[in-house]
């Protein structure tokens, strides 16, 4: 049979009304015992039954002779051509209980003379293969089912799914497209469909995985999404907003060129900004009636607003009333500053206040934007990382009903393999939730390294990060245990569509691909990080709030910085991907571990100010030798020897002493009797140094030498210059005069 779709089909002209003689030839087979029997042989009947004939031209002789009495019958109940039936005419006729075993072919008569091609939903038909066979021809649709089960199956859906689910929905849009050709399906049509099985979840669902097949053949221009219903703001939203207003946000919406979050976020805050207007002041609905006056009390009122105020129909209730945040604060206000400055830059309206002077948040409320890294606890974060590596199939929670957990396939609705790779990313990568989603298949570049000290050789594991907000893709190190995981989910992933990329809008093969569909955005966040807490054993939450996968950037930024030997701000910058140095430092923080190890390191006072052991000679001080005969009475103690000026500690030859006549050698008599004379008192004296001199003690013989070289020339305390006092410079050995300063007087 010469397979006849509703297009090929000769439709009936477009009488609305039968004929005179078609009446009486109807009233008149009808009044007779089988009035079937009768309709062929009446000539006055044949514009009603030649077009059946046409169609059902390969039908078994019964079945195309009953349904085509049963429509003749039906023609005269109504006393109406049948191909003037709307479809509840149609459904009427084939949900009568004598229609029984005729419904599949009254159906096809409906789709081929009426043009009614949603009939078979109307009626809630199931084997749409058998109406498929009537409508286009046995086996006509074959192909198109074969070519779509393909393609799905070398994507790894399951057969099962496509031999119970898939097949159906598929000829539902075949029978509704009119041709059993996939090119002749369109993106309106699939998406029509996804509204009229609304309420058949699974069928509805199907639709998706098809138009993805479609889309990579290149016969629609771009897949389904199953959020696409609920793109743009919801009407009950604008509907909360006065007109004048929601119409300019609604066009700069249209025609503003930031990322797609920067849009959605700017204009929440500027509907915001127009319930303001509506509550305060009704006459400057419109951006153009606003003043200075106006936008002034608009930041006053902000600086005191209430989480939920002129929020319009807003369900979220977490924190409402309370106050805002200095950060919501100045996301109000320099929203409502950036929407100003475009709509002057556009020239959409006539400027009558600066707006980058206005809309300008107080230095006080700016003050607590500091950066806070919402880092996690290093023992949290450890523990995350080992069950993250330990995985196992047995770990993952199944999907669906509990009778299909016992199924191998589904055991994990993405692959161990795949959900490892994924998880080895988070941990040591420090990406963002959409880089790692929109990871390349072959992001990862091996190479070799060698060790600086011992120059053994070692694996560098380099992953490309593809264009984010900021910067354009790059290249930084990992673990290599991040490339070895994803080396096993490509030894396994099946081959899987090129999917546009949404910020460069160019095709490509993805990471984290499979089933045709990219990974989603929440699975990380909703599913497998609350997994891994459980199996840590660490609750989902913490003082910073839940544990998300962006915290994990910042925990692993602030462990570099914080590392034995730590990554620098520049270097952190440019590991992150960061365009600008201020945004690291929302992501990274100097631990108050790590600051006081570094302080204890610098040695701050030590270097600054050091002791000396001091011999006090209580005689001198008591006969008043000191003081009449100006005998010394304070030695410094210098090593090898003692200097008896009493302003020692601001003498420039301190460290360097020449043969000065205040210095007094031990190994001489004097020094002797002084080491055993008695009313000796000992005792450290503090001195503050010089950095020529902090340099002399930690051992720079080349600063003792350029120390005693520029003081060649500047006399000591008792007059003479060193090059008065001798030829040769006499050096106290630094050694012994370092450990002398370090002695303990006990």
């Amino acid at each position: 049979m010469t397979p006849i779709s509703s297009a090929q089909a000769r439709r009936p002209e477009p009488a609305t009304t039968l004929t005179t003689g078609e009446r009486v030839a109807l009233a008149s087979c009808m009044s007779r015992p089988q009035p079937g029997r009768h309709f062929a042989e009446a000539s006055d009947l044949s514009r009603l039954i030649e077009p059946i004939t046409a169609v059902s031209t390969g039908w078994p002789d019964k079945t195309a002779r009953r349904a085509r009495n049963m429509i003749l019958e039906h023609t005269h109940h109504l006393q109406s051509p049948y191909w003037s039936w709307e479809e509840d005419i149609w459904a009427e006729l084939i949900s009568q209980e004598r229609s029984g075993n005729y419904r599949f072919p009254l159906t096809a008569l409906g789709y081929l003379l009426g043009g009614h091609r949603r009939l078979h939903q109307r009626i809630g038909l199931t084997r749409l293969g058998t109406l498929a066979d009537l409508v286009f021809g046995p086996g006509t649709v074959e192909t198109a089912v074969r070519e779509v089960t393909t393609t799905l199956t070398q994507w790894g859906i399951s057969p099962a799914y496509q031999r119970d689910v898939l097949r159906n929905a598929l000829l539902d849009v075949l029978l509704s497209s009119g041709s059993p050709h996939l090119k002749d399906v369109t993106v309106e049509l699939l998406e029509r469909l996804v509204q009229d099985n609304s309420a058949h979840v699974s069928r509805r669902r199907t639709m998706f995985p098809i138009s993805r097949v479609l889309a990579h053949h290149g016969l629609i221009s771009r897949p389904l999404t199953a959020n696409s219903h609920l793109k743009g703001p919801r009407q009950e939203t604008l509907a909360s907003v006065p007109a004048e207003w929601r119409d300019w946000v609604l066009r700069w919406r249209k025609l503003a060129t930031h990322e797609p979050k920067t849009v959605e976020s700017r204009f929440v805050h500027v509907l915001t900004a127009g319930r303001w207007a509506a509550d305060k002041h009704p006459e400057a609905v419109s951006p153009q009636d606003w003043t200075r006056d106006i936008a002034a009390e608009y930041v006053a009122d902000t600086l005191h607003a209430r989480v939920g105020q002129w929020a319009g129909h807003n369900r979220n209730r977490v924190r409402h009333g309370e106050e805002l945040t200095a950060t919501g604060k100045a996301q109000r206000i320099d929203n409502i500053r950036s929407y100003f400055c475009e709509l002057i830059d556009w020239e959409w309206i006539t400027p009558r206040f600066d707006p980058r002077q206005v809309f300008s948040l107080p230095l006080s409320i700016r003050a607590g934007l500091n950066p806070n890294p919402r880092i996690i606890d290093d023992a949290a974060w450890a523990k995350l990382m080992a069950a993250g590596l330990t995985l196992t199939t047995e770990d993952l929670r199944p999907p669906g009903d509990p009778a299909r957990r016992s199924s191998a396939y589904h055991a994990g609705y993405y692959p161990l393999e795949m959900v490892r790779a994924l998880i080895g990313v988070w941990l040591f990568a420090g990406c963002r939730i959409n880089e790692i989603q929109r990871l390349e298949l072959d992001c990862i570049t091996w190479d070799q390294g060698s060790d600086d000290r011992t120059g053994e050789p070692f694996r560098i594991c380099l992953l490309k990060v593809p264009q984010n907000k900021t910067s354009g893709p790059f290249s930084k190190p990992v673990d290599p245990i991040v490339g070895e995981l994803i080396e096993a989910w490509k030894a396994v992933r099946l081959p899987q569509p090129d999917i546009t990329d949404r910020k460069t809008g160019r095709k490509r093969q993805h990471l984290f691909c499979v089933r045709g569909l990219l990974i989603g955005r929440s699975y990380l966040n909703d599913r497998l990080i609350p997994l891994l807490c459980a199996k840590a054993g660490i609750p989902e939450t913490d003082s910073r709030g839940a544990l998300t996968s962006h915290r994990a950037r910042a925990t692993i930024a602030t462990q570099l910085l914080n590392a034995r030997e730590p990554l620098s701000l520049a270097d952190l910058q440019q590991w992150l991907g960061h365009k600008h140095p201020a945004s690291t430092r929302h992501y990274a923080a100097i631990l108050q571990r790590t600051l006081t190890a570094a302080y204890q390191r610098a040695d701050y006072f030590a270097r600054n100010v050091r002791t000396i052991q001091v011999l006090i000679d209580r005689d001198a001080i008591l006969t008043g030798a000191a003081a009449n005969d100006g005998q010394p009475w304070k030695y410094y103690d210098l090593g090898d020897g003692y200097c008896s000026y009493d302003f020692f500690a601001k003498c420039p030859h301190r460290l360097a002493c020449a043969r000065c006549p205040f210095y007094l050698p031990k190994d001489s008599h004097r020094g002797q009797l002084l080491a055993v004379k008695d009313g000796i008192d000992q005792m450290l004296e503090q001195m503050e140094l010089t950095e020529e001199e902090r340099q002399a003690l930690e051992g720079d013989r080349d600063a003792v030498a350029a120390l005693a070289e520029r003081l060649a020339d500047v006399p000591t305390p008792a007059g003479p210059t060193p090059k008065d006092l001798g030829a040769q410079p006499a050096f106290i050995p630094l050694t012994v005069l370092h450990d002398s300063l370090r002695r303990d007087p006990q």
